[in-house]
């Protein structure tokens, strides 16, 4: 059967690599009872996979994993216990037959909520951002080894402030998530302190995905179930 966790990421641990994860949910899954079905071939590997690689340093309260097993359920509660400190299952259901394909075939956008110190007249601020026509965003290009830019405006897809309150940002942002146009919330973030001239590296945002997005706009979740 093909099941599907969702999960929370929180704490110290948003800082160790999507990779990680995956090895950490291999084998808190394995231990718990439940064997992973391997592809074939001349490399098999188990079949499972995340909805969105969430970005190192991004809380989140809306992870999804996809796992095909050949054993039977087992409790929410075996899993978390087995699990550290920050990352907890919060349901899982088996993955629908209307849903063939894997979950990141389903994935178009995600909403983040920021929370910051340190920005004065946020609202004002987030709409001359969202008002320009074209935005340039510094990227480490890892594979060049060097800095590059990249145009992301058209990866800004919406925002709504949360909460005004003077002297802090609160607000939810909609960043694309499709192949090829996935927008790092962190890219985002430093993008729109430059533009404003603050201080990116010293003003420390809270960032957490609060939601993955399918196409019409809907959490991914609601279409799974």
């Amino acid at each position: 059967m093909k099941l599907v966790y969702e999960f929370t990421k929180t704490g110290d641990i948003i800082y160790i690599s999507h990779l990680d994860l995956g090895r950490l949910f291999l084998r808190v899954l394995r231990m718990s009872g439940l064997r992973p079905v391997y592809s074939h071939g001349f490399n098999p590997h188990p079949k499972m996979s995340f909805a969105l690689p969430l970005p190192l340093g991004v809380h989140s309260i809306c992870e999804l994993l996809e796992f095909e097993t050949d054993a039977a359920l087992v409790a929410i509660e075996k899993i978390n216990e087995r699990l550290p400190e920050g990352v907890r299952v919060t349901s899982r259901w088996e993955k629908p037959e209307s849903v063939p394909k894997s979950l990141a075939s389903y994935v178009a956008a995600a909403n983040y909520e920021f929370m910051c110190e340190g920005i004065t007249d946020a609202p004002a601020l987030l709409e001359a951002f969202f008002n320009r026509t074209s935005v340039t965003a510094k990227k480490f290009d890892k594979k060049a080894g060097k800095e590059s830019e990249k145009e992301i405006r058209a990866e800004m897809l919406d925002y709504r402030i949360v909460k005004n309150m003077r002297g802090r940002m609160l607000t939810v942002t909609t960043l694309s998530a499709k192949p090829g146009q996935t927008l790092n919330p962190l890219v985002f973030f430093n993008a729109f302190c430059e533009y404003h001239g603050l201080a990116a590296g010293t003003l420390a945002p809270v960032i957490t995905r609060i939601a993955i997005l399918s196409a019409d706009g809907k959490p991914l979740k609601e279409v799974l179930e």
